[in-house]
């Protein structure tokens, strides 16, 4: 509201400054034009209000989108909380597990499937939200392990290159043993993996951080409890980082990974 009573208040000022000024009529018609785009921008801000706060947040060129923190985990790990004036809302997140995918199935299979879904749509009369997410598989210390792993073997092959004790096959051996370490850490370091996971989230509210996150954990299990029962899988409540998976983008898209990705298409292209 104060951003539109301000852009409409200086529409009005450009237009009452170009009818009792004493200026060229070009000139007026040019004041025209700013009072008309400061109308629009105010009408703008009435109806796209959201667009517009980040950009009057704005200090010292930083940007601004939020100065409030979205949510907290609980201290018990399986949800996070809101606060919302007086009331809290929570969250549970219930992880389900699905071993087949649609390019598995056969004609039957799929339709057996979506008739399994539509009965966990229906599931619950407590409102919940249904999720596929693909997210980056964060292999950095997958990749550690394997150039720890594969200094030790070239420390041992160098040795008994250094030493000559070793009979000609055992070297053929270990020099195998190399390559093949080197191999792996070529072929992780240049793939990309990726994972799917499926997830349910159902929220509650109460006036306190407990009673939420009692009143969502038992809608959760609950929901879990049906939605293991239909699929036949075995659905769990997510905690700790599995949670922050499904809501922080720095779990979704490693920040490292990134890094490496950026850096090996830089190599590629010769920057």
């Amino acid at each position: 509201m104060l951003l539109f009573v301000s852009f409409l208040g200086a529409a009005l000022v450009v237009m009452i400054l170009s009818s009792i000024a004493p200026i060229p009529p070009p000139l007026k018609i040019v004041f025209l034009i700013i009072a008309l785009i400061l109308d629009l921008i105010a009408a703008a801000t009435r109806y796209y209000t959201y667009l517009f706060i980040p950009f009057y947040k704005m200090k010292n060129r930083t940007l601004i989108l939020s100065d409030e923190e979205p949510f907290m985990l609980a201290p018990s790990g399986n949800a996070i909380t809101r606060r919302d004036g007086s009331d809290v809302y929570a969250t549970s997140f219930i992880k389900i597990p699905i071993y087949k995918s649609a390019t598995e199935m056969n004609d039957e299979e799929k339709v057996e499937f979506a008739r399994l879904f539509s009965r966990v749509v229906s599931l619950s009369k407590v409102p919940f939200k249904l999720t596929s997410q693909m997210h980056l598989i964060n292999k950095d210390e997958y990749i550690n392990k394997i150039r720890d792993k594969l200094n030790e073997v070239e420390e041992l092959y160098q040795k008994a290159v250094a030493d000559k004790v070793a009979s000609p096959t055992m070297m053929e051996r270990m020099k195998g043993e190399v390559t093949m370490w080197h191999n792996l850490l070529d072929s992780i370091s240049k793939v990309q993996s990726h994972a799917l996971f499926h997830y349910a989230m159902v929220s509650a509210s109460g006036s306190t951080d407990e009673e939420a996150i009692a009143l969502a954990t038992q809608q959760a299990e609950e929901l879990a409890a049906g939605i293991g029962a239909i699929l036949g899988t075995s659905a769990t409540l997510m905690t700790g980082e599995e949670i922050l998976l499904a809501t922080e983008a720095d779990y979704t898209i490693p920040f490292s990974t990134i890094n490496e990705e950026i850096r090996q298409k830089t190599m590629e292209e010769g920057l």
